[in-house]
């Protein structure tokens, strides 16, 4: 019981944060349960596949309608055709960089034979109307112009980029799978279609662990198909290995629903990888993660038994396992007070140092091993996550004095996060400081924010209009 209401306490702040910070679209994006009948579309999506545009090579900019601000990556298997219907993956960045995604994971198109479709659109911040058009416009532009098996569309997004995935396929019955990274909605398993696939996944030291593990719990309450897989790292769009693992899981789903005649080296591999795995962590002691790779076996082929799988009762009752797993909800016990503790740090204290000693306490453990440095790698996603969402919702009531305590306390969390010095310049500009204004907008240009709306619409610029400088740094923004 206490672990739930642990949990439970997690998924509230986290909550109330991202309802203060992301406001991450959640559209009505209201299909036709045929995919074929499009009627609410008032135009043809349209995207041409010229010679250049070839199998196996990374397209990172391809334009719908020859719009340069509505454009998408791309990645055709090397084997792909027209002849044949191909499952797509359509990837969500959070920062509206679909070419991340493509990237890093484009040998999986080839090994499982997918199409890969990463959003240059979507993104944090973005209103419902926004989610909606980009959606509908991506989806119908590559139903027309690639071969797709509409029976086969899965969805993978990371933080907001997942929010996004979970709005669409709660409204969009032709969604089969959601891959979400280190972020989810709230109750699934009230608005999922019951023959869509859940994959969720997150970092050992993703300050958004919590929320993903409550949504596992409340999928486990349910008929939905889910799984849950965590790996060593942080909030970040996991390692090719684990995305890897997920889409064998799409694969063998799509067999189970008898769509495709599976490749049967496709299960052998998934089923040598993860018994590889399980005796590895056995062999290194980290039983509860032994366990939790074995949950995923069995379920992931249930009925396919092609090889051998240990029991999962014999590893449940383990001794060193149980052991394990109280530690680990004593930790989770901890990591609850120390976000209190954080919380009403920033709050109800004027000292920042009294909050930079705690963060740089916090940031020295995480150089630990093991659970212990994981829970206060999730502490300082945590930390940075609060101090945004203090920060944007002072800048929003322009109460600049307070809003600059909490960016003041935002750079000592998150030092290279782009939104500090985003923030910063908005401060600046509020009050005329042209110089500092442009100093601080050029580096969260070179930490990566892409943000030239926001910069173009945000009032506290607009002094700056005529100013040779910021025209430069507005044209070196994107977007």
């Amino acid at each position: 019981m206490r672990y739930k209401l642990i949990i439970k306490y997690n998924i509230i702040i986290l909550t109330l944060l991202v309802f203060f910070g992301f406001g991450i679209a959640c559209g009505n994006l209201k299909q036709d349960q045929n995919a074929s009948e499009n009627t609410h579309i008032a135009k043809s999506q349209q995207f041409s596949i010229p010679d250049t545009l070839k199998p196996g090579v990374c397209h990172f900019k391809v334009l719908i309608n020859n719009d340069a601000l509505n454009t998408f990556a791309l990645y055709l298997p090397k084997l792909y055709n027209n002849a044949t219907l191909w499952p797509i993956v359509f990837f969500f960045d959070a920062s509206g960089n679909g070419n991340f995604p493509i990237s890093k994971y484009k040998s999986l198109a080839d090994s499982l034979g997918y199409i890969f479709v990463g959003s240059n659109v979507s993104k944090n911040g973005q209103n419902q109307d926004e989610t909606q058009n980009m959606w509908q416009t991506l989806k119908n532009a590559c139903l027309q112009n690639l071969a797709i098996d509409k029976k086969r569309i899965v969805l993978a997004g990371f933080s907001g980029g997942a929010r996004v995935s979970c709005a669409i396929a709660t409204t969009d019955p032709n969604v089969s799978v959601i891959v979400a990274n280190s972020a989810g909605a709230q109750n699934l398993e009230q608005q999922l279609n019951q023959n869509t696939l859940f994959i969720g996944i997150a970092g050992k030291g993703d300050m958004n662990r919590a929320e993903m593990l409550n949504i596992e719990q409340h999928l486990s309450g349910s008929s939905i198909n889910h799984f849950y897989i965590e790996f060593e790292g942080i909030h970040e769009w996991c390692p090719l290995p684990i995305m890897d693992k997920a889409l064998m899981l799409v694969t063998i789903s799509f067999y189970f629903k008898n769509t495709i005649q599976i490749d049967p080296t496709v299960i052998e591999r998934f089923i040598y990888n993860q018994n590889n795995a399980v005796r590895n962590l056995e062999m290194n002691g980290q039983w509860v993660d032994a366990y939790n790779e074995l949950l995923i076996l069995t379920k992931g082929v249930k009925g396919l038994n092609s090889l051998p799988i240990e029991s999962i009762d014999s590893l449940k009752n383990n001794p060193e396992y149980l052991i394990q797993k109280g530690e680990l909800l004593q930790l989770n016990a901890k990591e609850t007070i120390i976000q209190e503790e954080l919380y009403n740090l920033i709050i109800n204290n004027t000292d920042t140092l009294l909050w930079k000693n705690k963060i740089e306490g916090i940031r020295k453990k995480t150089l630990q091993r093991g659970n212990v440095a994981s829970m206060h790698q999730r502490l300082l996603g945590y930390a940075s996550l609060l101090c945004y969402s203090l920060s944007n919702r002072n800048l929003m009531a322009k109460n600049y004095d307070e809003a600059q305590k909490m960016i003041t306390c935002y750079q000592i969390a998150d030092p290279k996060n782009a939104e500090v010095y985003f923030f910063k310049a908005i401060v600046n500009g509020a009050n005329g400081d042209a110089l500092n204004t442009k100093l601080n907008l050029n580096k969260s240009l070179n930490l990566g924010l892409s943000a030239k709306i926001r910069i173009v619409n945000q009032s506290e610029f607009m002094f700056l209009n005529k100013d040779v400088e910021f025209k430069e740094i507005v044209n070196r923004s994107q977007f």
